[in-house]
C-alpha cells in the first residue's frame, strides 16, 4: 500500500466518520434543547462539520494531484501537491486523540471541572509543554473563561 493510497483510506473514513456523528451519533445521543440559550448539539456539530470538510478538501486535493500526474507528459515528474514518498504517520494522531477519552469517566469520578483541567494538562505534556507555568495557565484560564462564557453570556448553568 503505498504512502497515498493509506492517506485516502484515512482521510475517507474520517469524513465518513464524521458523517456518521453529524447524522446519527450527535442527534441520537444528546439532550433535547431546554429551550434557553444554544442547543447541545451545536459545538459538536460544528466541529464534525469542519473535519468532514477538511477530510473532502485533502480528497480533493489528492485527486487533483494524482490527475494533473497521471496526464504529465512523463512520470518522473512529480506533482508539487504531494511529495512522492509522503505517508500518514498516525501515530502522533492516536497520540492526541486517545486522551479525548479520559474526561468522559474522569466527570464521573471527579467532577466536570477537574476532569477537563486534568484533559488540558495531558494534551499539553503529549504535546511536549514542560513549562509548569504555561500548563497550568493553559489548563485553567480556558476553563474559567468557557464556565463564564456559558454561564452569564449564553445563560447555560453549568454542573
Amino acid at each position: 500500500m503505498t504512502g497515498i493510497t493509506r492517506e485516502n483510506l484515512v482521510y475517507g473514513f474520517t469524513a465518513l466518520g464524521s458523517l456518521v456523528l453529524i447524522i446519527w451519533v450527535i442527534p441520537a445521543y444528546s439532550p433535547a434543547y431546554p429551550g434557553y440559550g444554544v442547543p447541545s448539539t451545536l459545538v459538536p456539530r460544528v466541529a464534525a462539520g469542519i473535519i468532514c470538510a477538511l477530510s473532502a478538501l485533502a480528497l480533493v486535493r489528492n485527486a487533483i494531484a494524482y490527475y494533473a500526474a497521471k496526464t504529465a507528459e512523463a512520470e518522473e515528474t512529480q506533482s508539487p501537491v504531494i511529495a512522492p514518498h509522503a505517508s500518514a504517520h498516525l501515530w502522533p494522531l492516536v497520540r492526541f486523540i486517545v486522551p479525548f477519552i479520559q474526561p468522559l469517566p474522569g466527570m464521573q469520578w471527579i467532577g466536570f471541572f477537574p476532569a477537563e483541567i486534568a484533559f488540558l494538562l495531558v494534551i499539553q505534556l503529549l504535546c511536549v509543554q514542560r513549562k509548569p507555568v504555561a500548563l497550568v495557565l493553559v489548563a485553567v484560564i480556558p476553563e474559567v473563561v468557557m464556565c463564564a462564557a456559558m454561564r452569564y453570556a449564553l445563560g447555560v448553568p453549568m454542573p
